[in-house]
């Protein structure tokens, strides 16, 4: 009995420790850095979807509107990165968005 109460004690010692430790937010949602730019996946994502329809219109009947995803269409960082990637692809061939304007 004697050894549960103090394995008990020394268990919730732990957890109260690493709750009391745990870093502080303010509320925000943090960035990934990649190099001095900031990285939104949403972004990319919509960058990328939006190459990879410019370069399926010519094959497909479907209008690149038609191809945009549904559940993302509207969000602000997914349509700059849809826009981005449609212009530019459009022109038939993948560019990755590390590598336009180089």
């Amino acid at each position: 009995m004697n050894k549960l109460v103090v394995i008990s004690s020394a268990l919730i010692a732990i957890a109260l420790t690493g709750c009391s430790s745990a870093p502080q937010t303010n509320g925000e949602i943090p960035v990934i850095k990649v190099g001095n730019v900031d990285y939104d996946s949403i972004y990319h994502y919509g960058y990328n979807r939006g190459c990879q329809s410019a370069l399926l219109q010519s094959t497909s009947s479907e209008s690149l509107d038609g191809m945009k995803d549904k559940t993302l269409n509207g969000i602000n960082a997914f349509e700059k990165g849809w826009r981005s990637g449609t212009q530019t692809c459009n022109g038939g061939e993948f560019k990755s968005m590390y590598t336009v304007g180089n």
